[in-house]
C-alpha cells in the first residue's frame, strides 16, 4: 500500500512540475536567472520551514548523526542550491526543447544510481521502459539543434547533481521526514544561491524587480512548495527508480501546455515521441502498479470528501 501511495504521489508530483516548467519559462526570462531562483527558493525555505515547525518535525535536527547531518548538508548545497542556479542559468542560453530533452535524461541517471547506491533491483521492464522513453526524448527534440555549448553543459551538470541529490535524499528519507529534508534542503540552497549572487557581483538585480517577474516568482513559488512537498513524500514511500520515471512524464505536460496554450502546432513525430515518453515511463514503472496507485488515490480522495 506504501509503495502505492508514493507512486501516486509521484504523478501528482509530475503533473505539478510539468505545469511549474512551464510557467518557470515565462518567469525566468524576466531578470537575471539565479536571482530569480534565489528569490522564488527563499520564499520556499519560509513556507517549508514554517510547516516543520507547525509539524514539530524540526526536533529531527536535534538528533542528527554524522552520516545523516553531511547527507542534508550534501542536499541542501548542491541540490537545493547549486543545480538550481546552473539549471537556470543554462535554461537562459538554450532554447526550450534543448533544455526539456536533457532534463528528461535525469531518469537515465537516477536509474543508475538507483541501482549503484541504494541497490534497487533493476528488471528488463525498466531497460525497456528507459529505451522507450529515450527514443521518445529524441523524438520530441524535434528540429532544435542539440550542439555542445555552454548552456547544454550547464543544463546537463544539474540534472546529474539532482539525479545525485535524489538518491542521496532516497537514503536521508529512511530515518527523517519529508518535511525535515525539503525544509533543509531549500533553506540551505538559498544561502548557497545568495553566495552565488555575491560571487558573481549580482545582488542588485535583487533590488530590480519588476512587477511581472514579481508576479511569477510568487506563482512559481506555490508551484514548488507543492512539487518539493510531494516529490519527497513520493520518494519517501517508493523506489528512486520508480518514482523518477513516473517524474519523467512532466516533460510530456510542459509541451502539451506549449502547444495548447503558446501557440504551437503539435507535429506528427512531436505526438509520436510524447506518447513514447508516456509509455516507457509507466512501462519502466510498472503498469500494475499504476493502477494500484489510481486505485489508492481514488480510496484516498473519496475518504477525503466524506469528512
Amino acid at each position: 500500500m506504501e509503495r502505492s501511495d508514493g507512486l501516486a504521489l509521484a504523478y501528482l508530483t509530475a503533473l505539478v512540475s510539468g505545469i511549474s516548467v512551464f510557467a518557470n519559462s515565462f518567469g525566468v526570462v524576466t531578470m537575471d536567472a539565479t536571482a530569480y531562483a534565489f528569490l522564488k527558493n527563499v520564499l520556499v525555505a519560509v513556507v517549508l520551514s514554517a510547516i516543520a515547525l507547525s509539524l514539530g518535525s524540526w526536533r529531527e535536527l536535534l538528533s542528527l548523526d554524522r552520516k545523516q547531518a553531511l547527507r542534508l548538508l550534501f542536499i541542501g548545497v548542491f541540490g537545493g542550491g547549486v543545480a538550481f542556479a546552473l539549471f537556470f542559468t543554462g535554461l537562459s542560453m538554450v532554447s526550450g526543447q534543448v533544455g526539456s530533452f536533457l532534463y528528461r535524461l535525469l531518469f537515465v541517471f537516477a536509474a543508475v544510481l538507483g541501482v549503484a547506491y541504494l541497490k534497487e533491483k533493476f528488471s528488463w521492464k525498466i531497460a525497456a521502459g528507459a529505451a522507450v522513453l529515450l527514443v521518445g526524448n529524441f523524438l520530441l527534440l524535434g528540429g532544435a539543434q542539440l550542439a555542445l555549448s555552454e548552456g547544454v553543459l550547464l543544463v546537463l551538470a544539474a540534472t546529474v547533481i539532482w539525479a545525485a541529490e535524489y538518491a542521496v535524499s532516497k537514503k536521508a528519507l529512511e530515518a527523517l521526514s519529508a518535511t525535515t529534508v525539503a525544509s533543509v534542503r531549500m533553506g540551505v540552497g538559498a544561502v548557497v544561491l545568495l553566495s552565488i549572487l555575491v560571487l558573481q557581483g549580482k545582488t542588485g538585480a535583487l533590488g530590480a524587480i519588476s512587477a511581472e517577474s514579481l508576479m511569477w516568482i510568487v506563482l512559481a513559488t506555490g508551484f514548488l512548495v507543492l512539487f518539493t512537498t510531494l516529490w519527497y513524500s513520493a520518494l519517501k514511500r517508493t523506489t528512486l527508480i520508480s518514482a523518477t520515471a513516473v517524474f519523467t512524464l512532466g516533460g510530456p505536460i510542459s509541451a502539451l501546455l506549449s502547444f495548447a496554450l503558446a501557440g504551437k502546432a503539435l507535429l506528427p513525430l512531436s505526438a509520436l515521441g510524447l506518447f513514447l515518453i508516456a509509455s516507457g515511463a509507466i512501462f519502466a514503472a510498472g503498469a500494475a502498479e499504476t493502477v494500484a496507485a489510481i486505485a489508492s488515490a481514488k480510496d484516498k480522495a473519496r475518504a477525503l470528501f466524506r469528512l
